[in-house]
């Protein structure tokens, strides 16, 4: 009775055992086993024509395709604006809602860390007012002096995405990380941006 008492502690014991390895394997390998992740993002970003910058806010779904090619679709709103000390008054303002589809290649994939690379096409529609001189028509209002006139446009661009993106896995589940990237369209002005990430695998 009594070694019947003992190899049932021992194979509790070993089952208790078992089931930690178990969860200390999975945590470790963890981005191997779940294929999707859902990220959200703040940044910085720079808006090469006119000097604009501004905050710009993320949302990306990823797909696992293979051990080194992920798909993702994202959607992004930048918010920038310029102010002129001199008028004292804000002389441009930028909204930018953007959609984006691309492709990544793994360059470094680890246990605690991974580095890709991705590019693909993009869709924005863009809302902006700016202060310029001697320009009349029907979407202006007039400045603060003669001949200044607030130019008022929305517009839809079509262009591209290239992406650098950098993951710190701190459990089975979540990470967080960073992200450079360009965007580039067929009118209006290409943005710079850089920020943190942060998300969840499933």
């Amino acid at each position: 009775m009594k070694h019947i008492h003992y190899y049932a502690s021992f194979l509790f014991k070993s089952f208790l055992a078992g089931i930690f390895c178990l969860l200390v394997a999975q945590s470790a390998s963890a981005q191997h086993i779940y294929k999707n992740n859902f990220r959200t993002g703040v940044g910085f970003a720079y808006i090469v024509e006119g000097d604009n910058s501004g905050a710009i806010f993320t949302q990306q779904y990823t797909r696992e395709l293979s051990d080194r090619l992920n798909f993702s679709i994202s959607g992004e709103y930048l918010s920038s604006s310029r102010y002129d000390q001199s008028k004292e008054i804000f002389t441009s303002r930028k909204a930018f809602v953007m959609f984006d589809a691309s492709l990544f290649f793994d360059l470094i994939e680890s246990e605690k860390y991974s580095i890709r690379i991705g590019a693909g096409p993009a869709v924005r529609r863009r809302s902006e007012v700016d202060l310029v001189q001697g320009v009349l028509g029907n979407n202006t209002t007039p400045g603060t002096t003669a001949g200044e006139n607030f130019i008022h446009s929305r517009e839809k661009d079509f262009g591209g995405k290239v992406v650098l993106e950098n993951d710190f896995f701190s459990d089975n589940r979540l990470f967080f990380g960073w992200r450079a990237s360009g965007y580039f369209y067929n009118a209006g002005t290409s943005i710079f941006s850089a920020g943190l990430t942060m998300g969840y695998s499933f």
